[in-house]
């Protein structure tokens, strides 16, 4: 670590030293920037991107951009509600060069680049929203030190949780982000103002989030081709349709013409624990390009990341000898015993391998701009890893003539995602219109490696017997005759989402202070959702027995295959309309209403409204508030996900069959059909801006659901099994369904302060603030169905799933972050607070719950800009800073010490060491340079 400190301590050294040719301080490029009347415009983010240098215009539509290199540069103007605009000027470094730009403002108003989530007109700025809304440019995306879009978006907004997983199954590969402490499911994702659609995995075995859920995958989304993230936090149904009651992310595409680049970002975990791991190598870039009256955009990005390991040598590992390694209180082997390679287990990222590819065009079709033509989309493809739990050699899921010192099952899943929209904008009769279609597809391959279906026998030679068969028997008809194997394919989850939809908007006289801007709109979506069975190995029954004479647990190990009973292709439809109405009833209130319709084929309709009020009794003081009901609609995987897993209950594999609430198991046991979640959201809150330097926003929320949507406890009792068998249900050991099980009540504060200072030691020091409060509570919970009385269950959700929805996210989220430019240097310092969490994964016990306390990670980065290169090195977590260890020692069997501690089980006997629900994982120090490259000048 301390060579690694070293280099980038002498890389500074270097780029500093005054005698270098390339330490020149370039020239100033200053101006002014206005409307078509003359009238300054603040604000406006102007920039020379082949360089990254950029600068924000003041009240009096100022602006200076130094350190530029001497030459001819494009310089583009860019601000909400107005063109943007690129100039040519030829830069000298002997005197500032002047450029004044004019912005004329944009006449279509549904264009994505002016429109800010959360209104339908027009608007120049989020301070102007009668609702909270976090704006966070490309600038500050490019800043996070990391490429993956969740995590940018994790660093950018407290409110914004993105946990890191191991151990999940699928959840290793597909993680998905949640919004004020909610589920994934609960938060509407936008591309471009679109809708995006879901991935097809169901988490149903992940942390920090509702078990059942489903999420928007934004790492399927080069940061490249982002040119801002905004985040509503204020529930938005009545104005977005389902899933937007936490809020609404949308992101907003980069637009040409700009010059092509490349930037190449690389770096590794360098901690003072474990060996230097996670070398992560990304190339990412765009290029934009005039097309007659248009532009076309194209993006692309490469991810390849090594994995980590933080698990620690396994003390109960005795196999091949019989005998188990001496391993001390760091997880270290002080005595070997055995041939098993330590750490045997795997507790950490895993490998991936990202694709990516993004496309903008647009085409005006007239020279006003008021009528043209419009298209995005792109695919992507993922090849990721994961681990399940190690199987020891001597392990009856084993067969040590396959695997002689045991195994530890991976899986290698391959993700494709793609998507697609477009339309037409125009005006017509003085409204403005948008119609247009988009299409998104997702699906998973679960495919499985290192691992083996115990049940097929300990053969793997085609040729040869491997299992008996229903009879036990071997060598009679009714053996499966097919070979074990090592690697499996499981199956396929597909999800698809095809939405077409017309958006009118106008601002009408109607006699009142000011014109009343209208939107209406109607859209129709039609759902698809998909399952497709594994190969016949992945989950058949070969009938054999294990090496020690039980019976064999059927389907390939760490994950069973898609079996027929599994398969499904189902789908839905979904007409929605809405009218927004805005206007300002008086100089210094602002009104926004709005009210929508949805009906869904499966579940029938909803009505939906939402008011919304900003007073500004200054110009300083902005005073806002919103009441508003919402829905989710339940996901059609929900519905229709269908699957036998094998869960690690009480230290005993169980087969738990989770079923959809329309099957026979689900039914006897008491399965209703899904409705929708409800909701009432209410926030409060003001914004403080007492000079065009200084802006701070608090607001306040309350989010109240009822009927929430989620995976049941798992239903275990023999006398639940017998009731199975009775309805002739066998295979399975346990049941979950999808229930709409219990209401909850969120409250919480968000805070934010942006500070710029000028003039610092001849450049501009920026400080941003922001902190989260959010307290999740379940107010009530169903109670079992009759079926169960006498039964033994206990409830309809268990301890798990209950901390996973109150507790599994800090409480408290803060960050701090000051960023420095001068001339051709640029600095940036973070400071982020994860407050403590509580879990009770992946124990699976009622008595299995550990607490563990908050954390702060620091995180610093410098940079300096060449003639065409913009050069960044910097770490995150410099401090190697680690979640608590689980610690918990009470008894999980009271009356049976011997069936261990929560502790025990929490880190699995000592070879998971680090909290399980981390919100900011466990990996430590990650140390990373970044090149800015510019192709052309």
């Amino acid at each position: 670590m301390r060579c690694a400190l070293g280099v980038i301590a002498c890389a500074f050294l270097a780029l500093l030293l005054p005698s270098s040719p390339l330490a020149a301080q370039g020239g100033t490029v200053r101006g002014r920037v206005t409307d078509s009347t003359g009238a300054p415009l603040a604000r406006v983010a102007v920039s020379i991107e082949a360089i990254g240098a950029h600068a924000t215009s003041d009240e009096q539509g100022s602006y200076a951009i130094r350190g530029v290199p001497a030459g001819t540069h494009s310089v583009r103007a860019r601000l909400l509600g107005y063109v943007a605009q690129v100039a040519r000027v030829t830069v000298s470094e002997a005197e500032p060069t002047r450029l004044d730009l004019v912005l004329r403002a944009q006449p279509i108003g549904l264009a994505p680049v002016d429109v800010v989530v959360g209104s339908r007109a027009r608007h120049t700025a989020s301070e102007e929203l009668a609702v909270p809304v976090d704006v966070f440019t490309s600038e500050q995306i490019q800043q996070q030190g990391t490429t993956e879009t969740s995590q940018i978006l994790q660093q950018l907004a407290p409110s914004v949780n993105f946990p890191h997983q191991s151990v999940t199954d699928a959840g290793d590969i597909g993680r998905p982000f949640t919004l004020r402490g909610l589920s994934p499911d609960q938060t509407l994702v936008l591309l471009n103002g679109w809708r995006r659609h879901q991935t097809a995995l169901v988490n149903n075995f992940t942390y920090g989030m509702g078990a059942g859920s489903s999420g928007v995958d934004l790492n399927t989304i080069p940061q490249s081709a982002i040119d801002r993230i905004e985040v509503l936090r204020d529930g938005a149904s009545a104005q977005y349709g389902s899933d937007a009651i936490a809020g609404v992310v949308n992101l907003v595409m980069k637009e040409a013409p700009f010059t092509p680049y490349v930037n190449v970002d690389a770096g590794r975990y360098a901690t003072d624990q474990y060996p230097d791991d996670g070398t992560t190598t990304d190339l990412n870039g765009g290029w934009g390009v005039k097309l007659g009256r248009g532009s076309l955009s194209v993006f692309g990005e490469f991810l390849d990341r090594e994995p980590t390991n933080r698990a620690w040598a396994d003390p109960g590992d005795n196999s091949v000898t019989g005998l188990a390694d001496s391993v001390n209180s760091q997880g270290q082997v002080v005595i070997k015993r055995n041939p098993v390679p330590q750490p045997s287990s795997h507790w950490g990222d895993g490998l991936e391998k990202d694709a990516m590819t993004l496309g903008n065009l647009r085409l005006p079709l007239n020279d006003a701009r008021t009528s043209e033509l419009y298209a995005f989309g792109g695919y992507s493809f993922r090849k990721g890893t994961g681990n399940a739990y190690r199987r020891y050699g001597n392990n009856e899921r084993n067969w040590p003539e396959i695997y002689p010192v045991g195994f530890l099952p991976e899986f290698a899943p391959h993700v494709t995602d793609y998507s697609a929209a477009g339309g037409w904008r125009g005006t017509a009769g003085g409204w403005s219109l948008d119609l247009g279609a988009s299409f998104g597809h997702n699906h998973f391959d679960y495919d499985l490696a290192n691992t083996l279906n115990t049940s097929l026998g300990p053969c793997l030679d085609p040729a040869a017997p491997c299992a008996p068969g229903p009879d036990g028997i071997l060598g009679n008809a009714d053996d499966p005759r097919i070979p074990n194997q090592t690697s499996f394919y499981a199956g396929r989850l597909l999800r698809e989402e095809f939405i077409t939809q017309a958006n009118v908007t106008k601002a009408l006289n109607l006699g009142l202070r000011a014109p009343m801007s209208v939107a209406l709109g109607a859209a129709f979506r039609r759902e698809r959702y998909k399952i497709e069975a594994g190969e016949l190995a992945s989950y058949i029954d070969g009938g054999d027995t294990t090496q020690a004479g039980t019976k064999a647990v059927a389907g390939s190990q760490g994950f069973p295959g898609f079996a027929p009973a599994d398969i499904s292709d189902n789908h839905r439809t979904n007409f929605a309309a809405y009218l927004d109405l805005e206007t300002e009833l008086s100089a210094r209130v602002l009104a926004d209403v709005a009210g929508r319709f949805e009906h869904y084929s499966d579940f029938g309709s909803r009505m939906t409204g939402k008011l919304a009020l900003r007073y500004q009794p200054t110009k300083q003081v902005t005073l806002r508030g919103a009441a508003s009901t919402g829905f989710r609609a339940p996901g059609i995987s929900q519905e229709y996900f269908s699957k036998v897993v094998t869960n690690v209950i009480a230290g005993v594999p169980v087969q738990v069959g989770i079923f959809p609430v329309n099957t026979r198991a689900a039914r006897v046991l008491g399965a209703k059909p899904l409705r929708d979640e409800t909701s009432v959201n209410l926030s409060g809150g003001f914004a403080y801006s007492p000079t065009g330097t200084v802006t701070f926003t608090a607001d306040y929320f309350y989010i109240k659901i009822d009927h929430r949507i989620m995976l049941s406890a798992t239903f275990l009792q023999d006398s639940t099994q017998r009731l199975l068998a009775d309805s002739g249900i066998t295979g399975v050991g346990a049941v979950q369904y999808f229930t709409n099980g219990l209401n909850t009540r969120t409250n919480g504060v968000d805070v934010t302060a942006n500070l710029r200072v000028p003039e610092v030691g001849g450049g501009t020091l920026d400080w941003t603030v922001g902190v989260n409060w959010t307290k999740n509570k379940i107010t009530s919970v169903d109670s079992l169905p009759p079926i169960f009385r006498g039964t033994g269950e206990t409830g309809l959700i268990d301890s798990v799933t209950w901390i996973g929805i109150t507790e599994e996210r800090p409480d408290w989220r803060g960050t701090l972050t000051g960023q420095y430019s001068v001339s051709r240097f640029h600095a940036l310092a973070r400071a982020s607070y994860f407050g403590k969490v509580s879990s009770a994964q992946p124990g699976y016990c009622d008595r299995c719950r550990d607490s563990y306390g908050g954390k702060t990670l620091v995180d610093a980065e410098l940079g300096y800009r060449f003639n065409s290169v913009d050069l960044s090195v910097g770490a995150r977590n410099i401090f190697d800073t680690y979640p608590d260890q689980p610690k918990s020692l009470a008894l999980v069997d009271p009356s049976d010490p011997g069936a261990g501690t929560a502790k025990d089980w929490n880190n699995n006997y000592g070879v998971f060491p680090w909290a399980a629900a981390s919100p900011f994982g466990y990996n430590g120090r990650y140390i990373y340079t970044r090149a800015s490259i510019p192709l052309t000048r």
